[in-house]
Parts: C-alpha cells; structure tokens; sequence
C-alpha cells in the first residue's frame, strides 16, 4: 500500500498482516488488540492510543512517530531504523505490564520527549554493522 492515509474510518478495511506499508500516513487511531505483521517504509504516525496491540516481527524504517500511546503492546523481533518518536509514551497496560521490546532493536533512532521506548538502541551505522 502506498500513499494512503488510514484513519479510524478505514482501518478495519486494512490488511495488517503480511503487509507493506510506504509513504503512508495513520492519523487518530484508536486501536484494541490487532496483529500486525507488516513492514512500514517514511510513514508517520501521529496522534494514536494503541492499546494491546502485538507488532510481530515489524520493520518500521524512516518512520515518524508523533503524539503516539502505546498501552501495553508488544514489538517482539521488531527493527526500528532512522525513526522519530516525538512526544510519544509507552506505557503499561490495566494490568500494570509494561510494553515488550523482546529481541526489538532500535538502529540511529531520536526520541523527543518521548518516554518508555525500550528497544535496544544500536548507534553503529547500518552500512558499517555488516563489515567484518
């Protein structure tokens, strides 16, 4: 998918699961739950409550992340590469888990007021991570 803009009125028309996301843009979702399995490529995110929701095995690349909540939701295995959280908080859920970052790597990302992102922060760039 390309150059499309998801909002709360399309977005149970998405396909989350095997996806490919570029140059899109998700506005003012709300979300409970979900499985996403997709790859997203200079989207942005802003202004989203995502509450439960499991990110399995994402790449998120170039991708800007602006007055987002997270709630209890997981990025197991996940790549966050050249991104922007600005203003963005990861918190825990009603039953007081916090967010997983299991095995999620963060490579030359910028937080900006942001709090509770817990990926493994990697700042070797990616050219020079494959020498040797």
């Amino acid at each position: 998918m390309e150059s499309e803009t998801i909002t709360s009125e399309n977005y149970p028309t998405i396909e989350w699961e095997d996806n490919y996301f570029k140059y899109c843009g998700f506005e003012g979702l709300s979300p409970s739950g979900g499985h996403v399995t997709s790859d997203f490529s200079t989207c942005s995110f802003k202004d989203t409550d995502w509450y439960w929701g499991i990110f399995n095995i994402c790449n998120f690349m170039e991708c800007s992340f602006t007055n987002c909540i997270f709630r209890g939701t997981a990025f197991p295995d996940c790549k966050f590469v050249e991104c922007v959280f600005t203003n963005c908080q990861f918190l825990k859920d009603n039953m007081n888990r916090d967010c997983d970052f299991e095995r999620a790597i963060a490579y030359g990302c910028r937080l900006e007021n942001s709090v509770g992102f817990a990926a493994a922060q990697v700042s070797v760039p990616i050219s020079r991570a494959h020498e040797n």
